[in-house]
């Protein structure tokens, strides 16, 4: 190999690397480190669900624990399900377009005051 394609390797690698940790950089860095109701990214549907629920009855003795069920929601792209929570000014986008799957994780949390 001669000096030239060296060189050229080189600054080839060095670009594929600066590629990948820019990108990763960045989605760290969209992450907000803190999400209101003690959510994380890394919470399913169900574990929203629960979060976001409160009591079924306060006054009852076999008093439960009632879901946190959206006050909206919908698969408008049919690749992924929105669940607007007005009442927290909330809108998580699931990794799945049906309400029913419990076991979807979130994709984005959009925060309005």
């Amino acid at each position: 190999m001669n000096k030239l394609s060296k060189t050229l390797s080189l600054i080839a690698v060095v670009v594929v690397f600066a590629a990948l940790f820019g990108i990763r950089a960045a989605q760290v860095s969209a992450a907000p480190k803190n999400l209101p109701y003690g959510l994380t990214m890394q919470d399913t549907m169900a574990s929203v669900e629960q979060k976001l629920g409160q009591p079924s009855e306060v006054h009852a003795l076999q008093a439960g624990w009632a879901s946190g069920l959206p006050d909206e929601g919908g698969s408008p792209d049919h690749m992924y399900y929105w669940a607007m929570y007005k009442r927290f000014g909330l809108t998580i986008v699931y990794n799945s377009p049906s309400p029913d799957d419990k076991s979807a994780t979130i994709h984005d949390i959009l925060i309005s005051d």
